[in-house]
Order: C-alpha cells, then sequence, then structure tokens
C-alpha cells in the first residue's frame, strides 16, 4: 500500500468516525427538553437553511486547511 493509499483510508476512517460523533451528538440534542419549545419536538427540518449554509462553509474551510497542510509537507 502507498502511501497515497495509507493516507486515504486514514482519511475515510477519521471522516467516518467524526461523522458517526456528529449525528450522536445531534441525536442527542433533538432529544433534550426544551422548554421554550412547548409539546413541540425538533426535528431536521427544523434546522433553518442559513444555519445548514454555515456549516457547509465551515467544512468546506476545514477540507481547505487539511489540503494545504498536504501542501506544507
Amino acid at each position: 500500500m502507498n502511501t497515497q493509499q495509507k493516507s486515504m483510508l486514514i482519511g475515510a476512517l477519521l471522516g467516518a468516525a467524526v461523522g458517526a460523533a456528529g449525528g450522536y451528538l445531534f441525536s442527542r440534542g433533538l432529544d433534550m427538553p426544551r422548554p421554550e419549545a412547548g409539546a413541540q419536538r425538533l426535528s431536521l427540518r427544523s434546522v433553518p437553511p442559513g444555519e445548514l449554509a454555515k456549516l457547509g462553509l465551515s467544512i468546506m474551510a476545514v477540507l481547505r486547511g487539511v489540503a494545504e497542510m498536504g501542501e506544507r509537507v
């Protein structure tokens, strides 16, 4: 296995672990009782599109940082 294959495998495993942790934290946050929400239960549909756009931009910034780090090494 060459260096590129090793880095791809490590990146895929780390990405899967971070994604699973993010999904767990998001679902845990949905299960928390919220007094201001009343009887209404929060769901993924209640996330504003602006928040999803900010999250997407943040992910792209992290990926750009990783790519730049690879160029410096």
